[in-house]
């Protein structure tokens, strides 16, 4: 079936070397559809991504879509998108050609665009669903396929298992035009453009082009990936100053050549070329957006009598999140004092942070916890629209950050400019995003976070880990000698916290996802990524002093690969740790390679020595010292 000639010789020389186990693998499983769509290395087999799985994939989805929304299909097709990756745009064509031989109008940007023009571009077009072919901020052997529904919302299920149906059923290749046919295909990029922008404008630019043009600029790098010219964009529309580029990542680059990682989140080696430029340049703020530019890291440096220090305070995504509802909430009450705080609403994710949720309570607003995923954090957002609710902000903690007001996904175009905005606010006042963050946690209660996760390779090596942890119903009772006060299970429906024993939050039969809630008001979540081979966990403690709530949480985590993952009896390989708030100092060479230490406590320890080859791009273990400068000042 797969007529590509790499395919075929790759195949040919795996038969030749008898590699059965990796042909098995390749041949004889298949990618699986679901609500992240498709995400896979490239390669040949149905188990990898290629032009017979987007074939495949695109065939099922045309036919679910004829069933489910015949009209709207008719009337306004659909819209593909794709970024810079290898075969992105051979891709996009190859299921453009698929519609375009049923009929189909296709809205085919013709360059690459970021993941939030798609979203955008379904709602503006009315199209009856969109395709993103992007695999994010994976490394460079991956692609992917994320399929949006005609609201604008990523899909949920029933559609999932609906469009998986459909692609079981229509696994025989088409015949397709040599050509895409000219008259069923339009470029939606400047349309989508000027509306993205003028509701950018219209609903997110709170200050002047005159403030926002005095202040200093930021240092900005889109990682290889596609978001320079569309950050640049917003950019200028707000007024604000041209930021500093690291021109050597400005350009897209399927091969990610100064990154092992292309995401901002893997650490100082994915953000080394920025700070240096920041140094240089003697630049307070630093911002970066993953490939596909659907999500935004941010930092801040240092400076002594103007000059840059080379010391940088890296913002997690909890911090940006509580940034950003803070500074749109203040201006929204500004502009809106006529709206009733109770008919305003703000989500995030039960895997991020309860900051966001105090913060609601405070300030009156409404707050609603959701499934991981922008999938669901999009389509509860339209529901609260549609019951009359002022939905304003929504984010996760894997630096995703969502403003209803120009789409329905995680946006990293539209959160660069805000948080640009916002931060030359700060300035202005004298003050520092750092100082206004400890502010917030001042304010609203503090709460230490710590996220990393294990290896998994492949993913279904996390089932036996939470087969062991609800087998018979018995679930930890005590985590590093603290005591476990209830259990969420969404792979079983249970919550022992509800009055019915019976979970809120939807969930599935078998879903890896298992939630602790701890004496001292820790929680603590373990779940496998639906799009990565990882298995992540997810730690908060909440409490009125900084130090007690850092101390619980540290014996907790100190409790998690031993007690709970046990990760080599599963077969996983284990991942260094990040912190909720990280500081970067000048790198010392540490001999320490297990994980925390009394002496790194409030930095990260980037990998660990297991894993190195894997995940990190140092030749050696970094310790970030803490120092006085740190936003919590230990």
């Amino acid at each position: 079936m797969d007529r590509d000639a790499a395919s075929r010789a790759a195949v040919e020389q795996l038969l030749q070397k008898q590699s059965h186990t990796e042909l098995e693998e390749l041949m004889c499983k298949r990618l699986e559809f679901g609500t992240a769509g498709l995400r896979a290395k490239m390669g040949p087999g149905f188990n990898r991504m290629n032009a017979v799985t987007i074939q495949q994939t695109t065939q099922g989805l045309l036919r679910y879509l004829q069933q489910q929304a015949p009209q709207q299909l008719a009337d306004n097709g659909v819209i593909i998108g794709f970024d810079a990756r290898h075969n992105s745009k051979d891709y996009a064509h190859l299921a453009a050609a698929v519609f375009a031989s049923a009929g189909v109008k296709v809205a085919l940007p013709g360059g690459f665009v970021p993941t939030p023009f798609v979203a955008a571009g379904v709602a503006l077009l009315g199209c009856a669903a969109g395709v993103m072919v992007t695999a994010s901020h994976n490394t460079k052997e991956y692609n992917g396929y994320k399929v949006y529904w005609g609201n604008g919302c990523q899909i949920i299920p029933p559609h999932d298992a609906g469009i998986a149906a459909a692609i079981e059923a229509n696994q025989q290749l088409w015949q397709l035009p040599e050509e895409l046919p000219q008259q069923l295909l339009h470029d939606p990029t400047d349309a989508i453009s000027s509306s993205y922008y003028a509701k950018l404008q219209q609903h997110l630019r709170f200050c002047s082009a005159a403030k926002n043009g005095a202040g200093a600029r930021a240092v900005y790098t889109p990682l290889h990936g596609v978001g320079g010219k569309f950050v640049l964009r917003a950019f200028s529309d707000f007024g604000l100053p041209p930021p500093v580029l690291v021109e050597a990542q400005m350009q897209p680059d399927p091969e990610f050549p100064t990154v092992s990682f292309p995401n901002p989140e893997e650490g100082e080696g994915t953000w080394q070329m920025a700070f240096d430029t920041a140094t240089a340049n003697n630049v307070q703020l630093v911002l970066a957006n993953d490939p596909d530019a659907d999500r935004l890291a941010a930092a801040e440096q240092t400076l002594a009598d103007g000059k840059g220090t080379g010391q940088f305070t890296t913002f997690s995504g909890n911090d940006i999140g509580l940034l950003l509802a803070d500074w749109v909430w203040t201006n929204f009450r500004k502009q809106h004092p006529e709206v009733p705080a109770s008919s305003c609403i703000m989500l995030a994710s039960a895997v991020s942070s309860a900051a966001l949720g105090a913060m609601a309570a405070a300030e009156g607003f409404r707050f609603e916890q959701t499934l991981t995923g922008f999938k669901w954090l999009g389509n509860i957002a339209k529901q609260k629209q549609a019951q009359g609710l002022t939905v304003l902000f929504a984010f996760e903690e894997a630096i995703g950050f969502m403003f209803p007001a120009t789409n329905m996904d995680k946006d990293g175009v539209s959160a660069a400019a805000v948080f640009a905005e916002m931060a030359a606010s700060h300035y202005r006042r004298g003050t520092t995003v750092a100082a206004h963050l400890r502010e917030l946690y001042n304010r609203y209660g503090q709460f230490v976070f710590r996220a990393s996760y294990y290896i998994a390779d492949p993913p279904s090596r996390s089932q036996p880990v939470f087969d062991r942890l609800r087998k018979d119903g018995q679930y930890p009772t005590a985590l590093g000698g603290v005591k476990v006060t209830g259990v969420r299970d969404l792979g079983t429906g249970l919550d022992t916290r509800q009055p019915d024993q019976q979970a809120v939050l939807p969930w599935t039969p078998g879903d890896m996802m298992l939630t602790l809630f701890f004496e001292g008001d820790g929680v603590l979540t373990l779940r496998a990524s639906a799009t990565e081979p990882k298995l992540k966990y997810y730690l908060e403690v909440k409490g009125a002093d900084r130090a007690a709530a850092e101390a619980l949480a540290s014996r907790l985590e100190a409790a998690i690969t031993d007690e709970l993952v046990q990760p080599q009896a599963a077969g996983i390989k284990m991942r260094g740790l990040h912190c909720s708030s990280t500081q970067r100092y000048p790198s010392q060479s540490c001999d320490n390679s297990s994980f925390r230490t009394p002496a790194c406590s409030r930095e990260t320890i980037w990998i660990s020595s297991e894993a190195a080859a894997l995940a990190t791009p140092l030749q050696h273990l970094v310790c970030h010292r803490p120092n006085s400068a740190s936003p919590f000042g230990v």
